[in-house]
């Protein structure tokens, strides 16, 4: 690969790169091409003593000097021909990337996201989106209307289940309980066939309808046979009030989690029988630009309860 020509830099690293280390790129690259402080601080909009100082500090963090200063002109070093193209390159992106950030940030991005999120979660996401410039508000909707208003250019982004292999975020699952004889730091299911309420009724294990997939829900019925559960103890589709209204009344299980069960103040535990995680890939609809996808991926991972400390509004 010649020198001239950097290998790609995907969009992502580049929102990534703290903000110093971008300014003293920028100053670098603004001096190597004007071959002077003067018009180089001019080009950066930077008064020239701090644009020698982000050089100076950008030569100190890479431990070699890029730019042989003298009386006439600034000229590029060995290393500084080396990096140049490399720095300029980010420099570019970078001010793509603010490009992109400011026009959704004018126009906002809407965001499809599971039914029944913590509000705290929803307060963290949006200033999570906020601190990479971008405005969200979020649609709750069944993940097969999610993949269809994306389509359809309803919704700018959306998190949609897939497998594990594809997996962009994602979070454990296990159970949450209300309450105190299902002891153990994991449950296992067989620990469902005693009876809760006053009544001799069977617990349940409860699934949302967000983890009625086959990657999840099959492996949770094959363990649950295993466990010798009856059939009418796992209950796929069951709505949250429903779900923890039978945790309540007679001890049953609820499939979620641990940020869900933080939020709605559960105990939460891991199987001992099967490993399960919930597991999303993001899709943007063909006009928002995959830069911006990837940059609202942490805010939607938060307001769909991925996130297990979701930030307290203060």
């Amino acid at each position: 690969m010649s020198k001239t020509q950097p290998p790609p830099i995907h969009a992502e690293w580049v929102s990534l790169l703290p903000v110093d280390l971008l300014r003293h790129l920028e100053a670098f690259v603004a001096v190597a091409e004007a071959r002077s402080f003067t018009r180089g601080a001019d080009l950066c909009g930077t008064p020239q003593p701090v644009v020698s100082r982000r050089v100076a500090a950008l030569e100190r963090d890479l431990g070699t000097t890029l730019l042989r200063r003298t009386s006439r002109q600034v000229e590029l070093t060995d290393a500084g021909r080396t990096l140049l193209p490399h720095a300029a390159d980010l420099v570019a992106r970078a001010g793509h990337f603010r490009e992109l950030a400011a026009a959704a940030r004018a126009a906002g991005l809407s965001a499809g996201i599971p039914a029944g999120p913590d509000p705290r979660a929803l307060v963290a996401a949006r200033r999570a989106a906020a601190a990479a410039g971008i405005t969200l508000t979020f649609a709750e909707h069944p993940a097969a209307e999610r993949a269809a208003l994306v389509r359809r250019g309803r919704l700018d982004v959306a998190l949609l289940p897939c497998p594990p292999d594809e997996e962009e975020a994602g979070a454990e699952l296990g159970a949450a309980t209300t309450t105190d004889d299902l002891r153990g730091r994991r449950l296992h299911l067989d620990q469902l066939r005693r009876s809760g309420g006053d009544d001799g009724r069977p617990r349940a294990l409860h699934l949302a309808a967000e983890d009625d997939v086959p990657w999840v829900r099959d492996p949770v019925r094959r363990a649950a046979r295993l466990a010798g559960l009856l059939d009418g103890q796992l209950r796929v589709g069951t709505s949250d009030t429903e779900a923890l209204t039978c945790a309540l009344e007679y001890g049953d299980a609820i499939l979620c989690t641990p940020a869900w069960a933080a939020a709605h103040r559960l105990r939460w535990r891991p199987f001992g029988d099967v490993a399960l995680r919930r597991t999303y890939a993001v899709a943007g609809r063909p006009r928002v630009a995959r830069e911006l996808v990837d940059a609202v991926l942490p805010a939607l991972a938060r307001a769909a309860g991925l996130v297990t400390d979701p930030e307290e509004p203060r």
